[in-house]
């Protein structure tokens, strides 16, 4: 069952309960599955930059927020073709995430930031979402020429200055 469950991009709880009660839970298909675990590690990756940005006043928090949450998405959505580096990049990704949890935990509680945490954090995001954005803005097999319009680079071609942190 618990194989089951996991086709069907549920909670084993959550199907065993629609089975009993002589539900047939479908199984998503596992690309669909991919791209939540990659919008989910994201998303929240964007809200803690974010909550790091309002609390520190810091713009390099704020575009981190903007790139992860938004920028990268964007150029990641109907990108079926790189499903399988997606699934690779989740676990550096949520690594991470726990990184910059931590930082924005630390700033929420009143506690100044450790320049070497913060260096830490952008270092590992560098890491986990550069692979990432260099294959979606790369040509597809379709289409032999780079994308047009594509974003400008995420913020990890642009190192944040030292200065001011």
């Amino acid at each position: 069952m618990k194989e089951h469950a996991a086709a069907a991009g549920m909670p084993f709880g959550r199907y065993a309960r629609e089975t009993v009660l002589g539900k047939r839970p479908r199984a998503r298909p596992a690309q669909l599955i991919i791209f939540q675990k990659l919008l989910y590690e994201l998303q929240s990756a964007a809200t803690n930059f974010q909550q790091l940005a309002d609390v520190t006043g810091e713009e390099v928090y704020a575009r981190w927020a903007r790139y992860t949450g938004g920028q990268l998405v964007e150029q990641l959505l109907g990108r079926n073709d790189l499903a399988e580096l997606i699934e690779a990049q989740i676990e550096p990704l949520n690594m991470a995430g726990h990184t910059v949890n931590r930082l924005a935990h630390m700033a929420n509680s009143g506690h100044d930031v450790p320049s070497q945490l913060r260096d830490e954090a952008f270092e590992a995001m560098r890491a986990a979402l550069e692979p990432l954005h260099e294959a979606s803005v790369a040509p597809t097999a379709a289409n032999k020429s780079p994308k047009e319009g594509a974003p400008s680079p995420g913020p990890f071609h642009e190192p944040p200055s030292r200065g001011g942190r």
